[in-house]
């Protein structure tokens, strides 16, 4: 018989995917064949060019510490200081269409983990910049964000993400070097869930397609019953 303990995280599990297929008509964005073609060659072209893509960072390596500044506040952020407690990282941008689809998810996952997981909203380099690479989707959205040029801009673009996107979980500002994106190879977006032991307990696949909060769900569950 399931404990009590055992059927809320089920349950809560259950949520998570449920509100995640609720937002289905929006995180599965339709394209014509062509222009999906386009984009999927750009993607590549892009992690070739950076090193991003999978990443050498794998299950059971330590978790790259860092320390970064809190969004809007003075409050710097470090990672380790997070020991003996998962933390969910979540990596991402404003001009990142299914990142933006998915946050309601991630909402409501933090709410549901409160005080068990710690979710963290990394602010990295922008997925498509309007002086860059422009898709579709964000001008349909009216999401015309540029490439920043300083530390104070990056932040600006950070604080109009979570404040239209209502984010309701710690958001920090990867620095203008993108060492932390580069560290968790976590370009356009990405999801890690670092364990109690501050090792990497999960890692989900290269955004976009890989960027899957159900997945994210089931792997906290696997580290809560450790």
């Amino acid at each position: 018989m399931l404990s009590t303990t055992d059927f809320l995280r089920i349950t809560a599990l259950v949520l998570a995917i449920a509100v995640n297929i609720s937002a289905g008509s929006l995180g599965q964005r339709s394209s014509p064949a062509s222009q999906t073609k386009i984009e999927e060659k750009r993607e590549k072209e892009e992690n070739k060019k950076h090193g991003w893509g999978e990443g050498r960072l794998k299950p059971g390596d330590p978790a790259p510490d860092f320390d970064l500044k809190k969004v809007d506040t003075e409050q710097r952020v470090r990672l380790s200081a997070f020991a003996g407690k998962p933390v969910a990282l979540v990596f991402g941008t404003y001009s990142c269409p299914p990142f933006r689809d998915h946050v309601s998810t991630l909402n409501a996952m933090a709410r549901m983990y409160k005080d068990k997981v710690e979710f963290l909203l990394v602010y990295i380099r922008e997925a498509h910049p309007a002086d860059g690479w422009q898709v579709e989707d964000n001008e349909k959205e009216h999401v015309i964000v540029a490439e920043p040029n300083s530390a104070a801009e990056k932040e600006g673009h950070a604080s109009m993400c979570v404040r239209n996107l209502d984010v309701r979980f710690t958001t920090l500002i990867d620095g203008m070097d993108n060492k932390t994106e580069r560290d968790y190879s976590a370009w356009p977006d990405r999801l890690y869930l670092i364990g109690k032991d501050g090792r990497v307990a999960w890692k989900g696949g290269p955004g976009p397609k890989g960027f899957v909060p159900p997945e994210l769900a089931v792997a906290i569950e696997t580290e809560l019953e450790r």
